[in-house]
């Protein structure tokens, strides 16, 4: 027993250490000790070891080593089955659940420490967005990297997808990274044209949506006489598919093309506007998508660029719900379609009603364009940069790789590497390889290098713990740009002003200000609220027939915005939790039962005023987050609160017990609000005391269904008239709220925690890496400079920036 109590003491002691770094834990010797002593001694010290499980030579390095071990004792007392239920004495639910918050708590921090381990040198794969956006700056070619067959998806951590422990490299990821690399030159340096042959014309043309001999012929002359033929246009019911907007000839080869659609759209009148989508099926990829209102007789044009193979495959619909166009009243039929005056066969459905007023949205399309490949000028230059132009001239290929290595490299580079590349060119060239395929072989060995792929950080030869100016330029620019360092941020570097903090502060404006910071604000808030997972359960059609995909990327959208209205006007963290006003389209607005006001086009989003009414402000109650946890059918009260916890208090719950029955449904019963029913499945011990602390986070927000739509009363199975939902709670603090205002406003006035919170979720953003105790005080110095700063979230990012931590490893 000794040996045990000594060993005991150890523990308590070490953890004792990491709690108070922590600030997360007190008292630990007051409240592990006892337990273990009083319910676990007996039956597992050296003497007894039942289930030859021993609790007295554990290591004292709580979530590092021993690491089943204590999870195994987590995991026993979370599910009650330990102590066993025969024994006399057993632990009360708050004091079991205060043991496994702190072995959970210690598990996190071992987590964290291992994902923050750094050797002597760090090396952080590019994510798939990087590496596409780091090849547009390289080389001006728009690879895309998530049409299929490409680069795999990208591995996460708690939501973010970049942290270097996790991008791991595979075989598979480097036969992947060879294919993309090949594709990229190809396209870069297409096969030479022959000797005299003269340079062929900018692709293009424009043909009508319906063409002549795709005219039944009676009917053709029918219309050449009425001098009508070349007014046939195609009429897109909801869900029709026009597959025509391809010319004859082919295109000339992969690259960005300008597309053209000369067309209608007739809105009914308080319904859904024709929404325009463009897809290529074999890319699985939207191209463009837009609401579409525009008279019949006043058609509109609008055009996009995309990236396209030498053959796309491009289907049009009219994206939108409404009556199909496969039953016969639908379906076109083999009399052409002119206008809604001229009308249709008989047995088709009508299009307006009697006052010319469109009966369902639809789409009447006219004429197609196209124009391409579109090579800007700045593109054409870099490729010319690091292709020889003399056939031969071995001087200028060692200068063209030497050129395109610094920049794929983003540092200096030795001549030694330089000398390597080189050689290959070389081995090409006797093996009878042209020229120009030799130099490319050079450049696909720079863009396969780990010094490509990968940001490096650090030395091989000794321990450095702080970034170099070339390591600090590209730390900035992937962070705010997701790419490569531009001109001026390599011209810093070579000139070592980077760890000057009052020249990081000033590219950091200059970078904000920047169109390309807009990929930070859209991939930040992705990952940190972690937007991905709206959709992941697809709303049940039945239950909520008005969601489609075009709400869906509006719900994202508004986030998306609201953070970049944030950080761009200057405006604080206190916005985030409340705010008066959101970005709003018109869609989102219908949705929402707002104003349409001035709202333009469906899918272009503005600041409006919130009314005092509207239920919204703020991320917490935008559809997005309501909706991302829930399960496609209801709410999820507990999935709220956890988000809650995770991503405004920074804190992470401990793991529910196995095995737990799930909430009823009550389909035969009387009616009962998902509240209600979960207050009932919380009785049992083993679950009450954590969800004493979960649920009022999540209760909050009671009065928004699945969808993120407001409600007062809650639509369930059962018997009886459906129950009024309350959104009344009690903090674990103490504090009390009636409903989700008053709710936000608690989390406002505790605005340091969601201060510190957010700092850290940025820093491990920034430096692609989770945070560790040797963090914590340059974490508090820029928590302490935010407060300082009245909280604007700018000044957040630009106090990282300039912060010791931005240059440490």
């Amino acid at each position: 027993m000794t040996r045990f109590v000594f060993g005991l003491s150890a523990i308590v002691a070490l953890a004792a250490t990491a709690s108070s770094r922590a600030e997360e834990v007190r008292d630990i010797d007051n409240v592990v000790q006892p337990f273990l002593q009083k319910h676990c001694v007996e039956c597992h010290d050296a003497e007894v070891q039942k289930g030859e499980f021993r609790v007295d030579n554990l290591s004292p390095k709580v979530g590092t080593e021993n690491t089943p071990q204590w999870l195994e004792i987590m995991e026993r007392i979370n599910t009650g089955e330990m102590p066993p239920k025969k024994v006399k004495v057993r632990p009360g639910a708050d004091e079991s659940a205060k043991v496994v918050e702190w072995i959970a708590a210690r598990m996190k921090e071992g987590e964290s420490a291992r994902m923050a381990a750094r050797g002597r040198v760090s090396y952080n794969r590019l994510t798939r967005d990087e590496y596409v956006n780091t090849v547009r700056d390289l080389i001006g070619v728009h690879f895309d990297a998530n049409d299929p067959g490409n680069l795999l998806e990208d591995p996460e951590w708690h939501g973010f997808e970049r942290i270097g422990s996790v991008l791991t490299l595979s075989p598979s990821n480097i036969e992947k990274y060879l294919g993309a690399a090949e594709t990229i030159l190809d396209e870069a340096y297409p096969d030479p044209l022959p000797e005299n042959a003269k340079p062929a014309p900018l692709f293009g043309g424009s043909k009508p949506a319906i063409e002549e001999e795709q005219i039944n012929e009676r009917h053709r002359e029918r219309l050449r006489e009425l001098g009508l033929l070349d007014k046939v246009r195609f009429e897109m019911w909801a869900g029709d598919i026009f597959r025509h907007s391809n010319l004859r000839e082919p295109l000339p080869g992969p690259g960005i093309y300008e597309i053209s659609y000369t067309l209608s759209g007739l809105k009914p009148e308080n319904g859904r506007a024709p929404r325009l989508k463009v897809y290529e099926t074999r890319l699985d990829r939207v191209l463009f998508e837009r609401d579409i209102v525009a008279p019949e007789d006043k058609p509109i044009t609008v055009t996009f660029s995309a990236h396209l193979p030498k053959d796309p495959h491009i289907h049009v619909y009219n994206d939108v719900p409404g009556p199909s166009n496969n039953p016969r009243s639908g379906r076109h039929g083999e009399v052409p379609f002119i206008s809604t005056k001229v009308g249709r066969i008989p047995w088709q459905m009508k299009l307006t009603d009697e006052a010319g007023q469109a009966r369902y949205p639809f789409l009447i399309l006219d004429s197609v364009s196209w124009k391409g490949p579109i090579i800007e000028e700045h593109e054409r230059q870099l490729r010319n940069d690091y292709m020889p132009s003399e056939e031969g001239n071995m001087q200028q290929a060692r200068a063209c790789l030497a050129t395109l290595a610094k920049r794929a490299f983003r540092r200096p580079v030795a001549d030694e590497e330089i000398d390597h590349y080189l050689r290959i060119v070389e081995s090409e060239l006797d093996a009878k390889e042209t020229f120009r395929n030799a130099v490319k072989a050079g450049m696909l060995a720079i863009l396969n290098s780990k010094s490509f792929l990968f940001i490096a950080e650090g030395d091989e030869n000794t321990s450095r713990h702080t970034l170099n100016d070339w390591e600090i330029a590209s730390r900035l620019s992937y962070l705010l740009w997701n790419t490569m360092p531009d001109a001026e941020l390599f011209a810093l570097a070579e000139q070592g002003k980077l760890r000057d903090k009052a020249v990081l502060a000033q590219q950091v404006t200059r970078l904000l200000a920047d169109a390309r910071s807009r990929r930070f604000t859209d991939s930040f808030a992705t990952q940190w609220l972690r937007l991905k997972k709206v959709g992941m359960f697809p709303p049940d059609k039945n239950l909520y027939p008005d969601y489609d995909n075009a709400l869906e990327t509006s719900m994202v959208g508004e986030t998306k915005a609201f953070f970049r209205e944030v950080l761009s006007s200057g405006l604080t963290l206190r916005e985030f939790l409340h705010s008066d006003w959101s970005m709003m389209n018109l869609r989102l607005a219908q949705f929402y039962g707002l104003p349409e006001g001035t709202l333009g086009g469906a899918d272009e989003f503005q600041r409006v005023s919130l009314p005092a009414d509207s239920h919204r402000g703020g991320l917490l109650t935008q559809a997005s987050i309501l909706s991302l946890t829930s399960d496609g059918v209801r709410h999820r009260p507990v999935h709220r609160g956890v988000w809650v916890m995770e991503s405004i208090f920074g804190k992470s719950p401990p793991p529910p017990p196995a095995n737990v029955n799930p909430i009823p449904t009550n389909p035969t019963g009387p009616k009962a609000t998902l509240r209600q029913k979960l207050e009932a499945h919380v009785q049992d011990a083993n679950c009450a005391a954590c969800h004493a602390k979960i649920d009022p986070l999540g209760l909050a927000f009671e009065n928004y269904d699945a969808i993120g739509r407001w409600r007062t009363e809650e639509v369930t199975d059962g018997i009886g008239e459906n129950p009024k939902v309350t959104a009344a709670g009690m903090l674990p603090d103490g504090r009390e709220y009636l409903n989700v205002d008053e709710f936000k406003k608690l989390l406002v006035a505790d605005l340091d925690a969601f201060n510190y919170t957010f700092i850290e979720k940025l820093a491990t953003y920034g430096l692609r890496r989770s945070m560790s105790f040797d963090d914590r005080d340059n974490l508090k110095a820029i928590a302490a400079a935010s407060k300082a700063m009245d909280y604007r979230v700018k000044d957040i990012v630009t106090a990282l920036v300039s912060s010791d931590l931005f240059q440490k490893r």
